[in-house]
């Protein structure tokens, strides 16, 4: 599985970096990506994207809080869908 670690318009998320994480997850400054393989109605797989546009670009200053969100939040919903 491969997630962008680049800046761009497939992302959505300025500056990704990966972060050592059960599931494959970007964390940038102004957003995150996490996905793993979970069974739905939907598919096969379970993707999260978060999206903060009202955080400047060169803002860097909430990525640990973006990381702690998706830390919590993620396996939260995986739970509630099932997968965990």
């Amino acid at each position: 599985m491969y997630l962008a670690q680049d800046t761009g318009k497939i992302s959505g998320v300025t500056e990704p970096r990966t972060i050592n994480f059960p599931y494959k997850t970007i964390v940038g400054t102004d957003g995150a990506i996490s996905t793993t393989p979970c069974k739905t109605k939907g598919g096969d797989y379970f993707t999260l994207t978060l999206q903060v546009p009202q955080i400047p670009l060169t803002d860097q200053t909430h990525r640990k809080d973006i990381e702690r969100f998706m830390r919590a939040y993620f396996p939260a919903t995986l739970k509630t869908l099932g997968c965990e």
